[in-house]
Order: C-alpha cells, then structure tokens, then sequence
C-alpha cells in the first residue's frame, strides 16, 4: 500500500502515475556525458605520451648493459694486469681463470648487447687514425705495429691530439688523462679489430649509431672504445675529482663547502 499526500504525484517503475512527467535526457545528463568522453580523451593522450614504444625502450636498456660490461672488461684487464707484470691477456678466457691471487678477473663474459651473436670488436697492439669522412663522420683507420704507420701519418698531416700511441691513461700527468677517444685528428693507442692470441687492450661495439646518452663526449656507440689506455681508473675512495674543462670552455668556480 502506498500513501499519497494531497497534490503529490506517485510514478511506478515504469514512469507511469498521476502527474508523472516522460523521462527524458535532461541537460545535467549530457554535461556529465560530455564530461565522460573528454576524460577518456585526456586519458588516452596522457597513455600515449607516457608509453614509450617497446623498441626504444628495449635499446635503453641495451645501451646501459653496454656500458656496464664494456666497464667491466676494462676493470678484468687492468686487474690481470696487475698480477701479470702489466702484461695484456692473449684469450677472453684467461678473464675468468684464477689467477695468482686465486680469484677470477671478471665474474663472466659478458656478451655484446648490440650483436646478434654477442661478439665484440677486440683492440689489438697497434694505432688509429681518427679522421673526418666527407659525409662529416669520423672514420677509423687502424695498422699494426711495423706497417707503415709512421708514414701514413705524415702523409694525413696528423697530430697526436693528446693520446700517445701505447700509453695508458693512468691518471698520472701526461699519461692521456681525460683523453677522448673518436675526436678527429686524434691517433689512438690501439687497432681496431684485434685478434686472439695477440694481446688484448680492450672490446669495443661497432655499431654506428647515436645514442640516448654520450660517454666521454661521444654520441655513437662505435666511438665508445672500453680500454685501460683510455679509460683513467676510478679514484681512491673519499678522493675528489675535478670536471673535465673541454677546449673554449669557461671553467665554473668550484662551490664552496
């Protein structure tokens, strides 16, 4: 039983009743629905922008892992070297025996990241000649020890550019401290493309393409060379390195402490 108070109306479900008025679609009913579409639209915007396509994202990764293991070699090398007279090894292997201090070099191989199959480029005994290709790249043109190379270079009319060939940057003065591989001009203290059974100054990625970040100045991974002779060692724990003052460049005053 319902109960109905004097001038009132009583509607059923169906919207039928005395003085019950047609339902409609009234105007608070198409500002919320207009509301409804523009929140998807904002929504589906800020998903696109923010969703970054899986290939670019995958080659971030990449990149990192690149620099992480190419870091790595460079670490097992000046290791071994360490307990091997200074000595280079011959074989990758030799990264992951025991050595005299019975501990491995490097916890694996790690493979390239950007190679279908793994590989790196080695740096073998030798130089490169950093030149500037027509199409304004820098090209790489490496010899071994004994093959012309003094006078090929006197030929092209190039200097050293800061890095003697077979110095190793060891954070010393005049050791090629803060040098920067690729920079044309520029003769680096290793050939590209070694081999085993030659001695082993470093790993290097060959493909040529820019990256999302730069190391030591350089924007293509194919000028990323991982090697003692051109990468310092970090310093000593608690030791306070100074910023690298690149040619033309005013250097910052250092903030007080």
């Amino acid at each position: 039983m319902t109960l109905q108070l004097a001038g009132s109306s009583v509607c059923d479900e169906r919207g039928r009743g005395s003085r019950c008025p047609p339902r409609s679609l009234g105007e608070e009913d198409g500002v919320i629905f207009i509301w409804v579409l523009v929140s998807f639209f904002v929504i589906a915007v800020l998903l696109i922008a923010a969703v970054q396509p899986a290939s670019i994202i995958m080659k971030r990764e990449r990149e990192k892992d690149l620099v992480f293991r190419g870091e790595e070699y460079v670490e097992a090398i000046r290791l071994f070297q360490s307990e091997h007279g200074g000595a280079f090894p011959t074989k990758m292997e030799q990264l992951i025996q025991t050595g005299p201090k019975q501990h491995r070099y490097i916890r694996k191989l790690w493979e390239n990241p950007f190679d279908p199959e793994g590989k790196w480029t080695l740096l073998g005994p030798g130089v490169t000649v950093v030149t500037m290709g027509e199409d304004g790249k820098p090209v790489f043109t490496s010899s071994g020890i004994g093959q012309g190379i003094n006078q090929g270079i006197n030929q092209r009319g190039i200097g050293t550019g800061g890095t003697t060939p077979g110095t190793a940057a060891t954070g010393q003065p005049g050791a090629g401290q803060g040098a920067q591989p690729g920079r044309p001009g520029e003769i680096l203290p290793f050939k590209i493309g070694g081999e085993e059974g030659q001695p082993i100054l470093g790993v290097c990625c060959r493909l040529h393409e820019k990256a999302f970040s730069d190391l030591r100045g350089k924007e293509y991974y194919d000028e990323w060379f991982f090697s003692p002779l051109v990468m310092p060692p970090p310093p000593p724990a608690g030791v306070r390195t100074l910023p690298q003052i690149q040619p033309g460049q005013t250097p910052r005053p250092t903030p007080a402490q």
